[in-house]
């Protein structure tokens, strides 16, 4: 796991480095001391062969010979710091240096440690005399051929490395008569070597040890500031935009600090931003009248709004789970996949408890044309497929009862016209019929205006005084003719002492007409209304219709006081279905309120309140 992070890696680097530079630099130091000692050795050790040289191609004979250094040679490897062998011509040795005695024969004589002899010179011994080094021999042969020539090589006599060098000697006339050999040691330059390789070594041990604090202490440097990030960026991920570097450097490490700050920064205005249409996007969604069904590429809904589970008729909350059991069961996946396929919306219809439910199917596309999903957009249409219904029924209602009258005016006019009724008592009954029709008309004329004004709010009250009383017993008298040709009783039952009530008289009037003449159009023959008034605890005044009619359904309750609804088409079509209506706005326009109750075939009970304390306001 260390050797995973950052700081190890650049420690190590560091350290590897810095050991890579010092042992290169040692290494080439150590190279250059030794080439340095070796030219330096060898430029000396030619030098004292070369003077050797020339003061034997002085001292020789003219056929060849060298003689009178037999008693010098004992000082040549004190004076050249080496061991010297002269050679003849051929490559015997002739003359070594160092100490011992001896005696020649020969054209010539001296006393020595050692004596030499060559061509002509006789014999000699030589005592003490080292054999040449092995590599005396390729030098010779390349030093007899007229060259300088030089050879290291390592003796393990001296335990050094050792330097041979051979110079030519020349005489007067160009020839060569022999060779000097000058044979060695480097002295020092390997226990040099060793004490700089130690000193190197300690050198790296110590580089090494400065190599790794440096190391750790440059890496903490730059990790610490990546630490920060790395946390930042880890808080970021967990939702906490606030969170800063706090990086406070002014190198690269700080611009990627400051980076990353102002990313956090802007990410979390973006976020929140995000956030807000979200939630803005949510209450839209949750506001909408119409249920919406989100669905992923597998047609699993994912996402439903709270007016769904209303349109449904399931209650809240609406699990994913039963929405697409539900869904299942209108079977609407084969118009999903091809909305899918096809990228475009479809609409379809279908029945679901009784409602009519309208399915916009649309897919969902991302910015790169790829289908994610669809979504559904469900409406209740069944409120809106009514109000058409009713829309048809009142127009139909209302040609047919525009129709009927005028063709009854059409048929007496024309009647008249074509001299077909003479009769003056003929010819009034036509006109009386006519007069009716006309009169008919008229109510259903002033019937639409006054439920258009009232829609429109354009109507105003005048308030008066009012004995509600009294008003109830007008209306119930302008109902009387009416009710005894069907055979019904209404009877009337009302406490005097009742606090006046400010209001409209002919509205409220025309409301309790409204209830009256319902309760006699839509009972049988020869039952019973009765209209009574009760004054309540908190100072409002009940005044209940009751009649013994066929009843309403409790489904239809709901709807009767739409415009142009009937109950019951077929058997009891009288009027255009706007009684009501217009009875419920003069309601509101009085502050009142209705309540209605009824029972198939055992009749209808409405209760209308007037609140008495507020009727001045």
């Amino acid at each position: 796991m260390f050797k995973k992070r950052i700081a190890f890696k650049l420690t190590a680097g560091f350290v590897v480095i810095v050991l890579i530079s010092m042992m290169t630099i040692g290494l080439l130091f150590i190279q250059m001391f030794r080439q340095y000692t070796f030219e330096s050795r060898e430029q000396t050790m030619l030098t004292r062969a070369r003077s050797i040289a020339g003061v034997m191609a002085e001292n020789s004979q003219n056929n060849g010979q060298i003689r009178g250094f037999a008693g010098s040679m004992r000082f040549l490897d004190t004076m050249a710091e080496a061991k010297v062998w002269i050679t003849d011509s051929k490559g015997n040795p002739s003359l070594i240096s160092g100490k011992g005695t001896g005696m020649g024969k020969g054209n010539g004589k001296g006393n020595g440690q050692n004596f030499g002899f060559g061509p002509g010179m006789g014999q000699g011994h030589a005592y003490n005399s080292e054999p040449l080094p092995a590599e005396a021999e390729n030098v010779i042969q390349e030093v007899l051929n007229g060259k300088e020539s030089v050879s290291e090589s390592f003796s393990s006599v001296y335990n050094e490395a050792t330097l041979t060098v051979g110079v030519p000697i020349i005489d007067s006339d160009h020839r060569v008569i022999g060779s000097v050999l000058l044979h060695s040691p480097v002295t020092g330059i390997t226990a040099t070597v060793n004490k700089a390789v130690s000193i190197l070594a300690i050198s790296l041990l110590a580089a090494l040890v400065l190599a790794i604090g440096m190391g750790i202490f440059y890496s903490l440097l730059f990790t610490r500031p990546l630490k920060a990030m790395n946390l930042t960026a880890l808080e970021i991920t967990r939702g906490n935009y606030s969170a800063r570097t706090g990086v406070g450097r002014k190198d690269e490490l700080g611009q990627l600090g400051n980076s990353l700050d102002l990313l956090a920064s802007k990410l979390g205005y973006t976020i929140n931003q995000l956030f807000q249409e979200k939630g803005k996007l949510k209450d839209i969604i949750a506001s909408i009248s119409e249920g919406i069904v989100a669905f992923d590429m597998t047609l699993k809904p994912i996402s439903v709004n709270s007016a769904l589970s209303e349109i449904m008729n399931r209650p809240h909350p609406y699990l994913n789970e039963d929405v697409e059991k539900d869904l299942n069961n209108l079977e609407i996946e084969a118009q999903l996949i091809r909305v899918m396929e096809e990228k475009k919306p479809s609409q379809l219809l279908k029945d679901w408890l009784g409602k009519k439910l309208m399915f916009t199917l649309s897919p969902i596309v991302d910015n790169l044309g790829i289908v994610t999903g669809s979504v559904a957009l469900v409406q209740d249409i069944s409120e809106s497929e009514r109000l058409e219904q009713l829309r048809r029924d009142f127009v139909a209602n209302v040609s047919h009862e525009f129709r009927t009258p005028l063709t009854v005016i059409r048929g007496s006019l024309e009647a008249m016209v074509d001299g077909t009724v003479e009769n003056s008592e003929e010819i009034k009954r036509y006109h009386q019929r006519m007069l009716s029709e006309t009169r008919g008309l008229e109510r259903l004329v002033e019937d639409l205006l006054e439920l258009s004004r009232l829609q429109s709010g354009k109507i105003t009250i005048k308030k008066e005084k009012l004995h509600i009383p009294n008003l109830l017993e007008d209306a119930v008298k302008s109902l009387q003719t009416i009710a005894v040709k069907k055979g019904i009783k209404i009877e009337y039952l009302s406490e005097q002492d009742v606090p006046p009530f400010w209001g409209d008289y002919d509205r409220l009037r025309q409301l309790f007409v409204i209830f009256l003449d319902n309760a006699v159009k839509y009972s049988p023959k020869n039952t019973k209304v009765s209209v009574k008034t009760n004054l309540l605890e908190n100072n409002t005044l009940s005044i209940i219709i009751r009649d013994q009619g066929y009843g309403i359904a409790a489904d239809e309750l709901t709807h009767i006081w739409d415009r142009f609804y009937k109950i019951d088409k077929s058997r009891y079509g009288k009027g255009t279905g706007l009684g009501l209506a217009i009875a419920k706005h003069l309601i509101e326009l009085h502050n009142a309120k209705v309540s209605v109750q009824s029972e198939l075939e055992k009749g209808t009970v409405i209760e209308i309140k007037l609140p008495l304390a507020s009727s001045t306001s």
